[in-house]
């Protein structure tokens, strides 16, 4: 909480009404708290990729009645047209605000029908039972104990007996028995087999992907996506960790992402016509993190030294517990991490493709808000993770956004400048397969350099209508690619200098890792490469290639894997085989720490420079 100058504390203790533009009800802000704060706390999340220090500049509303505070006390400028940083302002009045909540952001597809592969994580099985009489008074336990095969246990706690005798008061012909794996979690009067629905889930960083899976059909029936309201704490996961250092961040922060699962169930069992009740399992995949804060359990221990996650694995446990209104009887299971930053989602992922079983090597990269890189087979499999940090998403680049209507996903260069925007819309601003593509064609122009600097000079070959889209504004190049006139914002559009630095810097970080993995296995000969990772499924992989992100590789030997976290965490909720294999993958791979290797930073100095272009 920020200090306003000499302001009395009877000032600071005052509370303002806040309207919401398109909300009925008030919410409440005290003139000691920052508009951001109060939006988040009531479940109104806003972009704040900086974690609400005030460097971003994505966490803009328009004020539309009232008076605001900079952190000084003193009355804050506008930016523009009385708008603000959501961040950076306090109440000094009752307010109404206009706000852009956060937009959800593509995270690619997942089969929709699986194969079998043996017995799914959660069955159900018919009981005839036998009641008790005068000739044979044994307890209803005993009885029901008999009734059941014989490689299952009996009714051994207090819950399910509860449940059992509820059950058995009516004298049911038959009963339903729910179980993971050998366990009984369930008791339920008559046949109700027919329904048996689990979920899948991908925890991501950036977003939130659920899956509603009809188990008994071994197929997917809807699927539902939300952009991980957590980035209203940082758009990356240190900003996370750092907003979790106090109990009420780290809080905040549980409470977010649990009922962000929780709508997601809603929408997914409304799409599908299917009761809640009727869901007994699910399995999460995510990052390290993630998990922590899902968990709320304190992620600080992944930023102290030795940087070590406060767990590995957790066993089974009931829906309740992270507060999912689902069967109350339901078993959540979390899918093993691998080590600190590199989560579950890289043991889905490798899961999905095959990679553990696979005779040939493969190679795997993640490239959503966190990098991680897979390189290996079933003899041996290496892993290492890099600082990719949001760039891809739209962070740290000046223009930048998700991938969601209004953004530039595509962009040619030839006598002029054409973009394409994701649902035609007019442009917004540019995410990062955009921004990708916008390099490529920029390099390939030779209006920026291989050492990423724009070629001013250029400018007396180019077609005049490129020509006048390199400009200079004070010190820093940049090169128009909308025009303010064009855009949906009245500004314009541009790839900076500052922008082309974030994405050398992303590129190198992946291109190395690859390289140091690539010299501790096998070349690279034919080997697939597949692309994971929201940013993954996107990206132009010419362009990629193009820019070095891939060294070495040839677009043939390139693939997108869509949701592959995702398609991982629903082959375990199907098949108990598999999920055994998560715990396999988990505890035998091996982790490459980058910057212990001896020529990394000189690998990834070299790397920052683009490939010639011929």
């Amino acid at each position: 909480m920020q200090k306003h100058g000499a302001v009395t504390n009877e000032v600071l203790n005052t509370t303002y009404r806040l309207f919401v533009e398109g909300i009925n009800q008030p919410l409440y802000c005290s003139a000691c708290q920052t508009v951001l704060e109060a939006l988040t706390s009531k479940g109104i999340f806003l972009e704040a990729n900086c974690g609400g220090r005030g460097s971003c500049g994505k966490c803009k509303i328009l004020v539309l009645d009232g008076q605001v505070n900079g952190p000084d006390g003193l009355p804050a400028k506008p930016l523009q047209n009385n708008t603000h940083l959501a961040c950076r302002i306090y109440p000094a009045s009752n307010l109404i605000v206009r706000v852009k909540q956060i937009q959800v952001s593509a995270k690619g597809t997942v089969a929709t029908v699986f194969a079998a592969d043996g017995p799914p994580l959660v069955k159900k099985i018919i009981v005839i039972p036998v009641y008790p009489t005068v000739s044979d008074p044994c307890s209803l336990q005993e009885l029901f104990g008999h009734s059941l095969p014989t490689s299952i246990g009996g009714l051994d706690n207090i819950c399910l007996l509860q449940q059992f005798g509820q059950v058995m008061d009516r004298t049911p012909e038959q009963m339903t028995v729910i179980m993971i794996g050998n366990e009984i979690i369930a008791v339920e009067a008559g046949n109700t087999t027919s329904s048996l629905f689990g979920l899948a889930f991908d925890i991501g960083t950036t977003t939130v992907v659920g899956m509603l899976v009809d188990i008994n059909a071994y197929k997917v029936v809807a699927t539902f996506s939300e952009t991980n309201p957590q980035a209203a704490f940082g758009a990356d996961v240190i900003s996370r960790i750092n907003a979790a250092k106090t109990d009420t961040g780290l809080a905040a922060q549980t409470r977010a992402i649990r009922q962000c699962l929780d709508r997601i169930i809603g929408e997914l069992c409304a799409a599908a016509k299917v009761d809640r009740h009727q869901i007994y399992a699910a399995t999460i995949a995510g990052n390290s993190t993630m998990m922590h804060l899902l968990l709320s359990i304190s992620p600080l221990s992944l930023i102290r030294q030795p940087y070590v996650a406060a767990f590995k694995t957790i066993s089974p446990f009931a829906s309740k517990k992270i507060e999912l209104d689902i069967n109350p009887n339901a078993k959540v299971v979390l899918l093993p991490n691998i080590t600190s930053f590199i989560g579950a989602d890289t043991t889905a992922a490798i899961l999905a493709v095959g990679q553990d079983i696979s005779s040939d090597p493969l190679l795997i990269v993640d490239l959503g808000t966190n990098g991680e890189i897979v390189l290996g087979n079933r003899e041996k499999i290496f892993t290492c993770s890099t600082a990719v940090g949001p760039a891809f998403e739209g962070a740290h680049i000046r223009d930048g956004m998700r991938a969601t209507v209004g953004a530039i996903e595509d962009v040619v260069i030839d006598a002029d400048v054409q973009v394409k925007t994701i649902g035609g819309h007019k442009p917004v601003g540019i995410c990062g397969s955009g921004i990708i593509k916008a390099i490529a064609q920029l390099l390939k122009k030779k209006i920026i350099t291989t050492s990423g600097r724009f070629n001013w000079q250029i400018t007396e070959v180019l077609p005049p209508n490129l020509a006048q889209r390199l400009i200079k504004k004070g010190a820093q190049w940049e090169f128009v690619l909308v025009e303010g006139r064009n855009s949906a914002t009245d500004a314009d559009i541009s790839v900076t200098q500052a922008d082309i630095r974030q994405i050398q810097l992303v590129k190198s970080a992946i291109c190395t890792g690859i390289q140091v993995l690539i010299g501790k296995s096998l070349p690279i000969g034919e080997m697939p490469v597949f692309l994971a990772g929201a940013f993954g499924n996107y990206i132009d992989v010419e362009s990629a290639i193009t820019i070095g992100l891939l060294p070495g590789f040839t677009r043939e030997q390139v693939r997108s894997v869509g949701n592959a976290a995702g398609t991982g965490a629903i082959h375990t909720l199907l098949s108990q085989r598999k999920l055994k294999r998560c715990w396999h993958i988990a505890n035998e791979i091996d982790y490459v720490e980058l910057a212990a290797e001896p020529d990394f930073q000189k690998q990834f100095l070299a790397n920052l420079v683009f490939p010639e272009m011929s």
